[in-house]
């Protein structure tokens, strides 16, 4: 019993002879041949690509940065000024130092100079008030903010070399 891939013999004659016949069982042959490559190809892929070592085509792939809002970061900065300020007039000076300790709590945790500046920068504002009034305390902030009144507000732009 012939099977119905390949044709019985009193077929030949109407497909052009035996090589049509031959043909045909050549490539159903290669077809299964090569179906069974690509298929150990695919299974086995994984292990040979992980095993071989990688080429080096490909270059260095740059990590994205965004750079952060600026007004968020102005948002949060007159957020904290704001709840110092709100403190300050409804607990005095415990007020604005609690606002002060809530907004460098990391600081004040980390121990050693970044400690210290964190003390310096919430209690000076606050001894600055004790003396000299809300006079003190607006030239501490325009001391600890002398940078950005120097950009933004006089609008003083670095200095270029003479060279250049």
């Amino acid at each position: 019993m012939a099977h119905k891939w390949i044709q019985t013999p009193e077929s030949w004659h109407l497909h052009c002879g035996m090589g049509i016949a031959f043909l045909n069982v050549v490539m159903i042959a290669n077809f299964r041949t090569l179906a069974g490559v690509v298929l150990a190809v695919h299974l086995l892929g994984v292990s040979i690509s992980t095993a071989a070592p990688r080429a080096q085509a490909q270059a260095h792939r740059r990590l994205v940065k965004h750079r952060p809002s600026r007004t968020k970061k102005l948002a949060k900065a007159g957020g904290w000024a704001g709840a110092g300020l709100a403190a300050g007039r409804a607990a005095g000076p415990a007020g604005s130092a609690a606002v002060g300790a809530a907004k460098y709590r990391k600081d004040l945790k980390a121990g050693g100079k970044r400690r210290t500046k964190a003390v310096a920068k919430i209690g000076a504002p606050i001894a600055a008030g004790a003396v000299a009034g809300p006079a003190g305390s607006a030239g501490v902030e325009a001391v600890e903010h002398r940078k950005w009144i120097k950009r933004q507000i006089l609008r003083v732009k670095p200095h270029k070399s003479p060279g250049a």
